[in-house]
């Protein structure tokens, strides 16, 4: 009998690994440049300089981090450390004859498969645990259908298929959860701590998490312990979530005078200061911020314009059910203790994400990590609420009827989604902004040509062209005018751009694109040469040399440019 619930346990989450690699392999197909992306490649390029150099910094910067460093390589301003450390040790480990740009997909891929079968693992341990009635087939069902609706989501998908941070924070959050339900995380506080600072060095998220999950860990010890056992638990998970993020405090302390410096920090203004997050970072000079109770009144309204949207966001679909079951279970099932912390906790770290999203940049994507373990729950929760049902109530084949019901209205949503998703994100990839290889490095082989060895560039290609040119890359200025104020604290010469048209480019550099041949002719642009040409991938190429830097105003920094006409691409 063991041997046959060891073996259907085993046949379900080998059916979602199955799934989680079919699905991987399905999101949008061809039609995309296999180039590095944006955020994959400001991975990568760290990573190598880890890898080949022995140290944490990156040969790309924002015009923004030239305030406080002008010189590459720079240290790390918008990575965070965990995914860096990893990809240095793929870089150094792989053979020669592996193609680095694939190795950022590791991690995300893993954690993808780890996820779903995490859900399911969990899932089938606390049915087994807690619902004792249930049969090792209904444990193995319900297992293999959470595990599936996870890796239904379209979201999922497309953050498995870049070198993004989400999956990985997103598995050591789940993770985390999972420790207080199954009693782990009060009996091994320390260790569990480790895994939040662990989660920690993926996404900067876990900072307003961390100490409520240790909450939720001391409040969850059971067996009599009382207010002194709890204080231990919580104080020992601090301190393991400490333990590993010290040398990266230290790290920060050191390249920019504080442990939580971080150039996410000017998110919370986006939107607020007549300029997007997009505006401030591709200025040479940090931006005069607001105090007080202006800086309150900001935030405040700010808030109150994301929060529908997101709100709305987070409860597409059967998502609304979900967390409205699993409220109903919190307050009507009675669960256990373990579980009743669990899911308090869970719906107090999906409002923290839901504000902290509304706070900086409202997108939902932002929300992914949060969802994750609200929408296990919330389905367990709806299959708990139909098994609480009075005796008589509904007959067992109703109550398993409306258990199947609710399964397929998971997976039929899942698929749904997936589908559109997958559609969708084709459409994205054959219109990609990004040059494919054979461009990029054709760039990098003129650019060696012309320049010298570890001179830097301007380019809107930012960190790709930082990785396949193997060299500094500034990203592009907002706009020409903005150009000589970077060039006052960096040593360039040469601007690259790289868009499809003139009409995909940034609207502060709409002149420059439409009619490069006369970008000479612009004194205040101090262009000394001008050659553009189209690739063979079809992107126009403009590559402008500089003349010399035009020393600023007598007495004071350049004047504040006009960036109202200006936006991101």
């Amino acid at each position: 009998m063991q041997a046959t619930r060891s073996a259907v346990h085993a046949l379900g989450l080998i059916a979602v690994a199955s799934a989680a690699c079919w699905l991987w392999t399905i999101h949008a197909p061809g039609g995309r440049s296999a180039a590095l992306g944006y955020e994959a490649a400001q991975y990568a390029v760290a990573a190598r300089e880890l890898a080949e150099h022995g140290r944490l910094a990156t040969p790309f910067a924002l015009p923004i981090e030239l305030a406080l460093h002008a010189q590459p390589p720079w240290p790390l301003a918008v990575v965070q450390p965990g995914l860096v450390v990893v990809e240095a040790a793929f870089q150094r480990l792989a053979p020669r004859a592996v193609a680095r740009e694939g190795l950022g997909l590791i991690v995300p891929f893993v954690c993808f498969l780890a996820i779903g079968v995490a859900i399911a693992w969990l899932v089938s341990s606390l049915l087994a645990r807690y619902a004792a009635g249930t049969t090792p087939l209904e444990r193995s069902a319900a297992a293999v259908v959470a595990g599936l609706a996870f890796l239904l989501d379209p979201e999922a998908q497309h953050l498995a298929a870049g070198g993004f941070t989400e999956l990985p924070f997103a598995l050591g959050l789940l993770t985390s959860i999972g420790a207080i339900a199954s009693g782990w995380a009060p009996r091994r506080p320390l260790l569990f701590g480790l895994l939040l600072g662990v989660a920690e060095t993926f996404r900067s998220d876990m900072l307003w998490l961390a100490p409520l999950l240790a909450l939720a860990a001391a409040t969850s010890a059971t067996g009599g312990a009382g207010n002194r056992v709890r204080l231990r638990v919580f104080m020992l998970a601090l301190l393991g979530y400490a333990l590993p993020l010290a040398p990266w405090w230290y790290y920060k302390w050191r390249a920019f005078g504080s442990p939580a410096w971080d150039l996410s920090r000017y998110m919370l203004w986006e939107g607020t200061l007549g300029r997007s997050w997009f505006v401030l970072l591709h200025l040479p000079q940090q931006p005069a911020l607001p105090e007080g109770v202006e800086a309150v009144r900001l935030l405040v309204a700010k808030l109150g314009r994301n929060l529908p949207g997101l709100l709305l966001a987070l409860t597409a679909g059967p998502r609304a059910l979900w967390i409205g079951a699993l409220l109903a279970w919190l307050l009507v099932a009675r669960p256990a203790r373990a579980l009743a912390v669990t899911g308090a906790a869970v719906l107090a770290q999906a409002a923290l994400g839901l504000v902290a999203a509304a706070f900086t940049l409202p997108w939902p994507l932002a929300l992914f990590p949060a969802r994750v373990p609200l929408e296990v729950s919330g389905l367990l929760a709806v299959w708990g609420l139909v098994g609480s049902l009075e005796p008589g109530a509904m007959r067992p084949g109703a109550v398993r009827a409306l258990r199947v019901a609710v399964a397929l209205l998971a997976l039929g949503w899942g698929g749904f989604q997936t589908v559109r998703g997958n559609a969708a994100a084709r459409t994205v990839a054959a219109a990609r902004d990004l040059p494919d290889v054979a461009t990029l490095n054709d760039l990098g082989q003129r650019l060696d040509r012309e320049l010298a060895a570890g001179e830097p560039v301007m380019s809107n290609l930012g960190p790709t062209l930082a990785w396949y040119a193997k060299r500094p890359v500034l990203h592009l200025a907002l706009t020409p005018a903005d150009v000589e104020g970077c060039r006052d604290r960096l040593a360039l010469r040469h601007v690259v751009l790289a868009f499809r048209g003139s009409a995909q480019g940034w609207s502060g550099w709409a002149e420059v694109l439409a009619r490069p041949q006369d970008a000479a002719a612009r004194t205040e642009w101090n262009v000394l040469h001008e050659r553009h040409w189209r690739s063979q991938d079809g992107f126009l190429i403009v590559w402008l040399e500089l003349g010399a830097p035009i020393p600023q105003l007598a007495g004071g920094s350049r004047s504040e440019p006009r960036v109202a006409a200006a936006s991101g691409g």
